[in-house]
């Protein structure tokens, strides 16, 4: 890998660029998480493939290590969708808009032995013309993709990120935002059919197997009420769905839903059997 590095500045803050055999660019990974506040740079790299991170040695001069943890475009692409901070979309856009084209308009392609190339050999023009149409068509690909998943991942963040205790409105929201559309009505009717929850005495109780397992926790109320002639009363003890029950909720009723469909879709085509 090419370890001549290029330094952007993206509203104050130093992001180092370096280009690989293949003139792929390579960033950084310390500058990157800098930039969206990912505070814990290998906890970041965890999340990433083998081919979207790398280790280099850059003898700039500067004091420490000088092994240098990198990540590739795809690999950026993923820290990006990582990060909650505002500034993340547009370091993204700076990114594809602007370094991005910068380092291969101005890369390989266009090197003084390249042009002499070119101008000496016309197949060698129609390789790089090749080259440089293949490229834009996979930069495209690839922004398009990033913008196809990322709703997709910041709801499954929000998802994984739900608070540790919900009540059924709060877990029907919650899978309808990770694209498991669900009413409250509908969850609890689902909860009670399936043997999660039974009422009782007015109130919704966790079956034993589903408090044991960790899927539904009954929690004290915080205050108490007062009757007419001044005595105080409990309320009942909320019924709450844990992380662990969100996560199984969504398996089950989504795993439920698939069947119906694909059943609904061999029925359909009898049907169509039948009319032929």
């Amino acid at each position: 890998m090419n370890t001549d590095i290029t330094n952007y500045d993206f509203h104050g803050n130093d992001v180092r660029i370096l280009t690989d055999e293949q003139d792929e660019p390579w960033f950084i990974a310390k500058d990157v998480c800098d930039v969206l506040e990912l505070t814990n740079v290998g906890e970041a790299l965890r999340a990433l493939d083998d081919d979207e991170k790398n280790t280099i040695r850059i003898s700039d001069g500067i004091a420490g290590n000088p092994y240098k943890a990198t990540i590739s475009e795809s690999g950026f692409y993923k820290l990006v969708l990582r990060s909650r901070k505002p500034v993340a979309k547009e370091f993204q856009r700076w990114v594809t808009r602007d370094v991005l084209p910068s380092i291969r308009k101005h890369g390989a392609y266009m090197t003084p032995d390249t042009i002499r190339q070119a101008l000496a050999d016309p197949d060698t023009l129609i390789m790089l013309a090749t080259r440089l149409k293949q490229e834009t068509e996979e930069r495209v690909a690839a922004q398009e993709r990033v913008r196809v998943l990322e709703p997709k991942a910041r709801a499954y963040e929000d998802f994984c990120g739900a608070p540790d205790l919900l009540t059924v409105r709060d877990a029907a929201a919650q899978l309808t935002t990770a694209g498991l559309p669900i009413r409250e009505c509908e969850l609890r009717a689902w909860m009670l059919d399936h043997e999660w929850i039974y009422r009782h005495n007015g109130a919704y109780r966790p079956y034993a197997s589903h408090s044991t397992a960790g899927h539904l926790r009954l929690v004290p109320p915080k205050r108490s009420g007062r009757h007419r002639d001044g005595t105080p009363f409990p309320f009942d003890p909320t019924c709450k769905i844990t992380r662990r029950g969100l996560c199984l909720l969504y398996q089950r009723i989504g795993a439920e839903r698939m069947r119906d469909q694909l059943q609904y879709t061999d029925t359909q085509y009898s049907f169509d059997d039948q009319e032929v």
